[in-house]
């Protein structure tokens, strides 16, 4: 397992150091993207929002946060997906399926290039954030924020796996993650409190992991709360997880079972 996971992150990887600059290019986005925020949050005070006030820090702050953790947890979310995707456009995943290895070690394999980019973007957010302008972060709960990531994640696998299974089937583009990013980034506290919302909008908002995830992220880093302060956002996400994890199990071995039966591999 731990063999095949490595050899398609080199796989990956010295494909990845072919086109240095796309890594360059990622880096050089955010350079442009924190600023942004930081002058878009010079607008905003906490006197005019109270919502803001409740969240424990400046605008610029709240969405420094929401927007590298969406962004981490988007690609996060899709990685697996994707490579499924790039495997039948370049006529591989047969050969890949047929490898001795479990499916699970393989979904990682491919997704972990992908995941480890995304994970050094948000952190580039985060350092870029913290070392050039004014952040209010000092009183991050590193145990709060542990939780609070991992679980987030875990309930971010099986959506990314639903995606994997979707594309495995129909041999299409993934629909799931671009449909979930932007319902998110509408409805889960992205750029705004989700308590701005309308009462209908912010009842739908708590069907979304990442609505939880951001919160507890939030209250962990720019407030310092630890585990049992976090416990109701934590259950919730612990319960997406196992909820959707024997769901995403079986939609991955239909999908598998039904491209395996028709023999209709790549796209």
């Amino acid at each position: 397992m731990t063999a095949t996971i490595l050899a398609c992150l080199r796989r990956d990887y010295l494909l990845a150091s072919s086109s240095r600059l796309a890594l360059a290019w990622q880096v050089v986005a955010v350079g442009f993207a924190v600023p942004t925020l930081y002058y878009l949050g010079r607008m905003v005070h906490l006197g005019a929002v109270p919502a803001l006030r409740a969240a424990g820090g400046d605008y610029f702050t709240f969405v420094v946060v929401g927007v590298a953790a969406a962004t981490f947890f988007s690609a996060m979310m899709g990685a697996c997906a994707a490579a499924v995707r790039n495997e039948q456009l370049g006529g591989t995943i047969e050969t890949l399926l047929v490898l001795p290895a479990s499916f699970p070690a393989l979904a990682l394999g491919v997704s972990l290039w992908a995941i480890l980019v995304a994970a050094g973007q948000a952190c580039v957010y985060f350092a870029l954030a913290s070392m050039v302008f004014p952040t209010h972060l000092a009183h991050a709960n590193p145990a709060g924020v542990l939780c609070a990531a991992a679980l987030t994640a875990a309930a971010q696998v099986p959506l990314g796996m639903l995606a994997a299974a979707f594309v495995l089937l129909f041999r299409r583009p993934d629909l799931l993650t671009g449909t979930l990013a932007s319902v998110s980034v509408l409805l889960a506290g992205v750029f705004y409190p989700t308590s701005v919302l309308p009462p209908a909008l912010r009842r739908a908002a708590e069907y979304l992991p990442l609505t939880h995830g951001l919160r507890a992220l939030r209250m962990a880093a720019i407030q310092g709360a630890g585990p049992a302060a976090l416990a109701g956002d934590l259950a919730a996400l612990l319960a997406f997880a196992v909820g959707l994890f024997p769901v995403a199990v079986l939609a991955c071995r239909f999908a598998l079972h039904e491209i395996r039966r028709s023999g209709a591999f790549s796209a």
